[in-house]
């Protein structure tokens, strides 16, 4: 299938093989190693394999609630994180998650079992999964993606491809509260936590979403007091967060905000 889309050439591929050998990788992973693909065209080409569907996680609205239907130590051990859930024709409420290893019947069945609920994998790049799981169970920063097509003449020793980042303990999942709005919306927030109660590795595993974040807006709106999520002292720098990504985005141009504020003073 590689060969064929043009991704790689069949010289490229018995080279890998022959790599594979000592290495212990997957084919994919040793052609990503080799600097031979990307992530995102190797993940691409699995999609069409496996006939699986293909996912941006940037473009997913993470919330909390949807967090909490995969613990932690579960999702950093086997490298999925929940997508969405969605109602299926005859199956129900289902949940979709990306994996890294879409393959996977074990792991499934396991979350199957935990959630209650039908499993759908999906792809996406490892390295996106694994940085979404950094990022929204364990509170890390973002890690800054690697350029595309990457030329490396060595693949990198076998314990830094193995190297990951220890998992946080176990903890419990973060309490939930729903707010209905006065049109009948309903929003989903996490419940606020009692002082001394929280650990720093509760917060890490407790970090807002965007999701979060607009729910608490839109409370907000209506008089709720979402103070634990949205403290006043607060309010600039989360001006000044979305201000700085739409004019990074393009959305905007600088010189359209200046001038619309300008007149909006006059």
């Amino acid at each position: 299938m590689l060969v064929k889309a043009g991704l790689v050439t069949e010289q490229q591929v018995e080279s890998a093989l022959e790599a594979q050998g000592k290495s212990g990788r997957k084919l994919g992973e040793e052609l990503v190693a080799t600097g031979i693909l990307d992530e995102v065209q190797l993940t691409q080409v699995l999609s069409n394999q496996f006939s699986l569907p293909w996912v941006s996680l940037n473009r997913i609205e993470f919330s909390r609630e949807l967090l909490n239907l995969i613990p932690a130590e579960l999702a950093d051990q086997h490298g999925v994180i929940p997508v969405y859930v969605r109602s299926v024709r005859r199956a129900g409420n289902t949940l979709f998650v990306a994996m890294v290893d879409p393959t996977s019947d074990d792991v499934l069945a396991q979350l199957e079992e935990l959630t209650g609920m039908p499993v759908r994998p999906m792809v996406a790049p490892p390295a996106d999964i694994r940085n979404a799981v950094r990022v929204y169970y364990f509170g890390a920063k973002p890690k800054s993606a690697p350029p595309r097509r990457a030329q490396r003449t060595e693949p990198p020793p076998p314990e830094a491809s193995l190297a990951k980042e220890p998992s946080a303990p176990p903890s419990e999942k973060p309490r939930m509260i729903t707010l209905t709005l006065l049109d009948g919306t309903q929003v989903r927030l996490p419940a606020p936590t009692k002082e001394n109660e929280a650990t720093e590795e509760d917060e890490g595993n407790q970090s807002l979403t965007a999701s979060d974040l607009v729910g608490a807006l839109l409370a907000r709106a209506q008089g709720a007091d979402v103070s634990d999520i949205l403290p006043d002292e607060r309010w600039e720098a989360l001006f000044a967060t979305l201000l700085t990504l739409l004019i990074r985005k393009g959305l905007i141009a600088d010189w359209e905000f200046v001038d619309e504020w300008t007149k909006r003073q006059s």
